[in-house]
Formats: C-alpha cells, structure tokens, sequence
C-alpha cells in the first residue's frame, strides 16, 4: 500500500479542530481575541479568503521523503516502510485594525503561532497517526487577499514521521 497522505493530513487538520475549544489544553485560540474560525485542508495562495473566514489554519502536504530502508514489498515478513513528512500549517490572522503595525496586534499574531506550536508538541503523535512530529520552523509576514488587502500571517513547518506498509 502506498502512503495515505489523504489520510494523515485529515489527521493534522482534525487534531487541530480538537484543541480549538475552550476546554482544552492547550487550546489553539488561547488569549486571542477572536477564536479561530476556519481549520481547512488546502492552499491559502489559491483560493479566496473571505475576511469573516479569519483568523484561519491552513494545512497542507510541502514534502515527503520515503526511507530507502524499506525498499521492497511488504508482506507478512513485516517489511515496514519510514516516511518523512513536511506540512505547511499557515495561520491567518485579522480582526479590525489588525492591518496596522501596532504591538498589540503582532502579539496576537504570535500567540496564535506559539499555540499552534503548543498543539503540536502536546499531541506529537497526530493521533496516533504518527511516529512523532515536531514544529521546525515557523515564518512570520503577510499574505495578500484578492482585495488587495495584506493581512499578517505565518506559515508553521510541522515535521512528522510515518511507518506504513
């Protein structure tokens, strides 16, 4: 069987969705002042962003890297193969005025990836999806709706490893 990425992406979207309430821990919208509204399994450069979507998750697959230990077919001998994969986990923020350069803003905007972050390194198992995942990097800037408008923006790198057969 190949890797299911359909599969394992629907499980970084939906561990997410599970730590966006107030009841959890750590919850993905944790001292922000709007919660997140959209957790959504697609490309943000592609497709329009409506200003009531936001703030918003964005997942996506960047890379994969398959082991070359596991070459050969599976079977009952247990030959299991290793996959690394790379997704782009690009958090949108906006609220009114969040255009500005004002501190109070971009402190949000950090908030909102440091919980992100906090996700991921409470739940390192996607599920039990995964080996582990770790956050690599995180990228802060702006993104550029179809208006015009530049609103602030990250893009989280969340690295994960896989066994499949």
């Amino acid at each position: 069987m190949p890797f299911d990425y359909e599969a394992n992406v629907t499980a970084v979207r939906s561990t997410l969705r599970t730590y966006n309430t107030t009841t959890s821990s750590p919850d993905l919208s944790s001292g922000m002042t709007t919660r997140v509204r959209t957790i959504e399994i697609d490309d943000p450069d592609r497709i329009a962003i409506r200003i009531n979507d936001l703030p918003a998750v964005y997942v996506r697959v960047q890379a994969a890297e398959e082991d070359a230990a596991g070459l050969g077919s599976t079977g009952p001998t247990g030959v299991r193969k290793q996959k690394n994969v790379t997704y782009e986990l690009v958090g949108i923020y906006h609220r009114d005025g969040a255009h500005s350069l004002e501190a109070p803003h971009l402190v949000e905007v950090y908030r909102f990836a440091e919980n992100l972050e906090g996700v991921f390194q409470a739940e390192f198992r996607i599920s039990n999806t995964a080996l582990w995942c770790h956050p690599k990097i995180t990228n802060f800037g702006a993104i550029e709706l179809e208006s015009g408008d530049r609103i602030k923006s990250f893009v989280t790198t969340i690295e994960a490893r896989y066994l499949f057969r």
